[in-house]
């Protein structure tokens, strides 16, 4: 079967694998529609990593039950579904109070596990989700970077009338946009790009100019500051600009060491939290129930289709930084 391999950086292309045949508890799905992660691109730009190559990349994807592994009853061959791509193991201390996303044994398709881009793929049938008609292709294959950024939105807190200060409008950045207007909080979006800032705009956020965040922010009344940019120099900001009595809230993945004052933090009752993921099963729930009853449409980030043939030109136009989200017609 075709399947994507990365074979270094920079070098991406389609190779031939073997079909896999689902085991105990899994399923085989054909996917239809594949999202294009940041966490892809980092590894596509050697950014992050892999543990060897040839590597399969992929994690956001919407496809169709090929076959059912032994004691799998609960899909129908030809039900469309969606995957959630992070395992956690069940079992470890931290699984067993709630916080299955932080599991130090948690295995992560694309990253840790292979990945989803062939032209068919293996998944657990627990962390495999139903979608129905009402909900398109192309919102189904966002629904995963949806949910990571409604996980951070509910746990902030931010409540109806609030206003919170979102730093960066990639895919998290837009999505965690889209789902706080929808609730009612009121969103300051802050980046250097003007086609972001104006896809913002359309989803109901103020994109203001300003140097000055620290100002704005306090007198705007900022009760959280999310940042999705996953650069040290915006996390250093959001830091420093962060009002008295606000959460700063971590969605972006910087590697680099950062400086922050604990005098202030300690003096000025801030909160810092790192938002990881999404609880299982509850968010996925959740961002299916949201999304099904129309509230939210995360395709409206999908900037660039390619067909899956054309994975290369795919992963060249991700790596570039100008798009928000590419998906692969599979």
């Amino acid at each position: 079967m075709k399947t994507a391999m990365l074979y270094s950086p920079g070098h991406i292309g389609i190779g031939e694998t073997a079909t896999p045949v689902p085991g105990p508890g899994q399923v085989l799905i054909r996917p239809i529609r594949a999202g294009i992660c940041g966490s892809d691109v980092h590894f596509y730009l050697g950014h992050r990593a892999v543990a060897s190559y040839p590597h399969v990349l992929g994690h956001e994807i919407v496809g169709r039950i090929e076959t059912l592994g032994p004691g799998v009853t609960k899909f129908p061959i030809g039900q469309r579904v969606v995957v959630e791509p992070n395992y956690p193991c069940g079992v470890c201390g931290f699984c067993r109070s709630g916080r299955g996303n932080i599991c130090p044994n948690k295995s992560s398709a694309g990253v840790t596990a292979t990945g989803l881009f062939s032209e068919v793929t293996l998944a657990p049938a627990e962390f495999t989700w139903a979608v129905g008609d009402e909900i398109s292709d192309e919102d189904a294959a966002t629904l995963e970077p949806l949910a990571v950024s409604l996980h951070a939105l509910w746990h902030s807190q931010a409540r109806l009338g609030d206003t919170i200060a979102v730093m960066g409008l990639g895919a998290t950045g837009l999505l965690l946009v889209q789902a706080a207007v929808a609730q009612g909080v009121r969103v300051l979006a802050h980046t250097r790009s003007e086609s972001k800032l104006a896809l913002a705009r359309s989803m109901g956020a103020i994109t203001p100019k300003t140097e000055d965040l620290a100002a704005l922010w306090k007198a705007e009344g900022v009760i959280a500051v999310f940042e999705c940019a996953g650069a040290v120099e915006s996390f250093e900001l959001a830091l420093a600009s962060a009002p008295r009595g606000s959460l700063v809230s971590l969605i972006g993945l910087s590697s680099e060491p950062a400086k922050l004052v604990p005098l202030r933090f300690v003096r000025e009752g801030i909160t810092l939290v790192g938002s990881l993921i999404y609880d299982h099963p509850a968010d996925f729930q959740k961002t299916i129930s949201l999304v099904s009853q129309g509230i939210l449409h995360p395709s409206r980030i999908v900037s660039e289709r390619f067909r899956f043939d054309d994975l290369a030109r795919a992963f060249e136009t991700a790596g570039a930084g100008a798009s928000v989200k590419v998906l692969l017609e599979m």
